[in-house]
């Protein structure tokens, strides 16, 4: 009798044993996946982080108001006159389009535009003043921008590395670093902007390199575009 009491408590123990580590391995296991979700979600909230900063600038001094001509998908152009919106839940750009044909009644007067209805987008960057004081009128000087996933990008640097912004502002004193969010490398893919991918650009590029250890990418980017001309 006490023999088989003996191997009852050695098998309880061993089946307790292994629930416990598969248990354990399980927890491990949904730990892991938890923190690459985890980090997945902080990635898209630091990537959307800056467009709900231009949402939250009333006064449009980093985002101002714009006239945009869209090319829809079906090809017709439209003018737009508004500010480049996020949509905090969809994590998209988008611009809002009044048509003033309708009345203030009419639930189609105010009218919303996702990057993904149009092919590209554009905005006369010729400054009204040098509209005016020329007697000829002045040709419209188109600065384009395509629709890429979830927003529109406009090229500000060309070089052997390219650098797209959200924003439709060209390189200059107007324009904010913290609206970069892409990078392209002679004509390969366009990737995120990030320390990492700009690293693998730039290669052995020393004056590139001391700029990233810096953080001043968007320096890094100019160093490099200059040694290689």
């Amino acid at each position: 009798m006490k023999q088989v009491l003996k191997y009852v408590i050695i098998f309880a123990l061993t089946i307790f044993t292994n629930f416990a580590f598969a248990q354990s391995g399980s927890h491990g296991v949904n730990s892991t996946l938890n923190r690459q979700n985890m980090d997945l979600q902080v990635g898209q909230q630091t990537a959307f982080s800056m467009w709900t900063y231009w949402n939250k600038d009333d006064k449009g001094t980093n985002n101002p108001e714009y006239t945009f001509l869209i090319t829809l998908l079906n090809g017709t152009k439209k003018e737009v006159k508004s500010r480049i919106y996020a949509d905090d839940y969809a994590h998209k750009s988008y611009l809002v389009f009044i048509d003033q044909s309708l009345s203030k009644a009419d639930t189609n007067r105010e009218q919303v535009i996702y990057p993904e209805q149009t092919i590209e987008i554009a905005r006369n960057i010729v400054a009204p003043s040098s509209k005016k004081s020329s007697q000829v009128a002045a040709l419209p000087n188109y600065y384009k921008g395509i629709a890429k996933d979830s927003c529109w990008m406009f090229r500000f640097i060309s070089g052997p590395i390219s650098a797209y912004s959200l924003l439709s502002e060209p390189d200059g004193k107007m324009f904010n670093p913290k609206s970069i969010v892409a990078i392209q490398l002679n004509n390969g893919s366009i990737v995120q902007y990030n320390e990492e991918n700009l690293r693998e650009m730039v290669g052995d590029d020393p004056d590139a390199i001391e700029s990233i250890q810096w953080k001043n990418y968007l320096q890094a980017i100019r160093r490099y575009n200059r040694n290689h001309r």
